[in-house]
């Protein structure tokens, strides 16, 4: 009886070979993603510009008498609301692209960038319901309580309508936690890898960071002045990274 002796190159773990590269199936499949993200990620910040510039914002918006009777002279204010969810979605398009791609990485990177495409996810889960409350079923509101007549009727009309803005006000605090989230686990991510510049990282981070206060003050005071104040620079290092990232997986997609 002949024996098999072992062949000694069979005798390798698989820990011991050498990582395989991407397919060209799945390299082209990522660079279209990035070139996916890289657009998304740019039209969907000059979008959510445009939005804030066409929304009313002359009435303090914790004086919700004053705010609502803004609002009923705003013809245009549902599609301001849809246009400023189709921007956040097509920012969260822009972090899922980009979550995909540091998702291949070993390690804590790519778990973060994991984590970071599930909170992204429930990020544009949350503001679509925001949008819902405050561009449909509030302007629904706001109108009932314009029309009614003077007295207990008037009266209970705007009770509901404060009562949806409490509901946005919520929705807004958990959006902003969410945003936090995202930013602070894909800038880790980005932190801990190699595939981008590691001051994108730091950006991600600060503005992640601003985002969980402001979530915060925003759950407790609404729309309050402390948390503009909080909020401002976390948008402006949001635009900043956003700008920076889409260029880089612009070029990342070239190479």
């Amino acid at each position: 009886m002949k024996l098999n002796r072992p062949n000694p190159a069979s005798s390798h773990t698989t820990a011991d070979l050498p990582e395989q590269s991407p397919t060209p199936d799945a390299a082209a499949g990522d660079s279209a993603l990035l070139r996916i993200g890289a657009v998304a990620g740019i039209t969907g910040l000059l979008l959510q510009v445009a939005m804030d510039q066409m929304h009313p914002a002359h009435a303090q918006p914790n004086d919700s008498n004053a705010a609502f009777t803004e609002y009923s002279h705003y013809g245009p204010w549902t599609g301001v609301h849809i246009g400023q969810f189709l921007g956040t979605l097509l920012l969260v398009i822009a972090l899922l692209a980009l979550a995909r791609g540091l998702s291949r990485q070993r390690g804590l990177a790519g778990a973060l960038a994991m984590l970071g495409a599930v909170t992204a996810l429930i990020l544009a889960a949350v503001f679509a319901v925001q949008m819902a409350v405050d561009g449909v079923a509030l302007r629904s509101a706001i109108d009932t309580w314009t029309s009614a007549a003077a007295g207990p009727e008037k009266t209970s009309a705007f009770q509901v309508a404060d009562a949806l803005r409490g509901l946005e006000k919520g929705l807004s605090g958990f959006f902003h936690l969410n945003n936090g989230i995202t930013l602070i686990t894909l800038g880790l991510s980005i932190a801990l890898g190699r595939l981008y510049a590691r001051w994108l990282a730091g950006v991600a981070v600060l503005a992640g960071i601003a985002f969980l206060i402001g979530g915060v003050v925003t759950a407790q005071s609404g729309f309050s002045s402390d948390a503009g104040l909080v909020l401002t620079p976390a948008l402006a290092l949001l635009a900043v990274f956003i700008v920076s990232i889409c260029v880089s997986m612009w070029r990342r997609a070239a190479v």
